[in-house]
């Protein structure tokens, strides 16, 4: 399906037959036959993904999330993924609001609390592969302890909401393959009866 090709200056090349059956190139530079035939692998793989329409597989999705900017430029240049968006944490939410043009404002709210909590507590400059399972939980016990504006807890259904949040925006940021896998995915995030706040109704209050 892909090929490698070996300029006259040492350099190599991969071409392949993309799904708009237009033929395209891919510069690798000057590395070794191993390493160009690894990413010849990787690039059958996009390709054949992009022909069935259906996702890549989990190592060559890895693989993607790992690359450094020059080569996924080259890869998004020939249409192979989608041209990559800051993998930092404030503007990557914020691109994510650009997307969602579906969400009605009051949902955009919602949103918005939970980015400034994310930032608030991670950073807006922090690298979205950086933040781990583990510092998801200390931010999850964050909210808990002090995630109002005011500085005061969060109940827990609150902190439920918000980290189901969270989790749709990693999982964003995962199709995307800016990430490897999603920090927030183990986080519970249904909202349970809360039963301090039961309130027997009794007949009289039923009549009035």
């Amino acid at each position: 399906m892909a090929s490698i090709s070996r300029q006259p200056n040492g350099r190599k090349m991969i071409q392949f037959v993309g799904a708009d059956k237009r033929r395209r190139s891919i510069r690798l530079g000057k590395v070794s036959m191993r390493k160009a035939t690894a990413v010849k692998i990787k690039v059958e793989s996009l390709v054949s993904a992009a022909l069935s329409g259906h996702a890549v597989d989990d190592e060559t999705a890895r693989w993607v999330a790992r690359l450094d900017a020059a080569m996924a430029g080259k890869l998004a240049k020939v249409s192979l993924i989608p041209k990559q968006v800051s993998a930092t944490l404030g503007e990557f939410i914020d691109s994510y609001f650009e997307i969602r043009s579906d969400v009605k404002p009051p949902t955009v709210k919602l949103y918005r609390e939970t980015q400034h909590n994310l930032v608030e507590f991670f950073g807006a400059a922090r690298p979205l592969r950086e933040i781990t399972p583990g510092e998801a939980d200390e931010w999850r016990l964050h909210l808990l302890e002090r995630g109002g504006f005011d500085g005061q807890p969060l109940g827990d259904n609150t902190v439920r909401r918000r980290c189901g949040r969270a989790k749709r925006f990693l999982r964003a940021a995962l199709r995307k393959r800016l990430v490897l896998d999603n920090p927030f995915s183990d986080m519970k995030s249904s909202v349970q009866a809360d039963s301090k706040r039961f309130y027997f109704v009794t007949r009289d209050d039923s009549q009035k």
